[in-house]
């Protein structure tokens, strides 16, 4: 399946102190762990997951100068893509279950969120 629009996601981007990094990381490890046992990445079950990604990167002093240096500070944006607004909130309620994680990804969040799109439609495509 290819991501079109009114297909949904979340994309939450999350700036963190290089001291933290670790903290992030071990987050993102049991995310993924419960990514894989609990999404189909094929078939018709929900929640049925278009694209999973984590991207790391030092946060710049200008993001559109790699040689201006980095603030202390490492991005990190997680971008999930499903079907449609019921992939979206299969989603939500398998995650609310895992409560150690939840409470994590609440606390991660309330410290270091800095953006957030929550179960929004897709609006550009490759495949409109």
């Amino acid at each position: 399946m290819s991501i079109k629009n009114g297909c949904f996601g979340f994309h939450i981007v999350f700036r963190v102190p290089n001291d933290d990094v670790a903290r992030m990381e071990t987050f993102f490890e049991t995310h993924q762990s419960f990514m894989r046992e609990t999404h189909h990445v094929e078939g018709d079950q929900e929640p049925l997951v278009l694209t999973y990604a984590v991207l790391r990167g030092p946060e710049l002093n200008n993001p559109l100068d790699p040689e201006s240096g980095d603030t202390g500070h490492t991005l990190f944006g997680i971008t999930e893509i499903y079907r449609g607004p019921e992939g979206c909130q299969a989603h939500m309620e398998l995650g609310q279950s895992r409560e150690a994680m939840f409470s994590e990804l609440m606390a991660l969040a309330d410290q270091y969120m800095i953006s957030g799109l929550m179960g929004v439609p897709v609006e550009y495509s490759m495949n409109s």
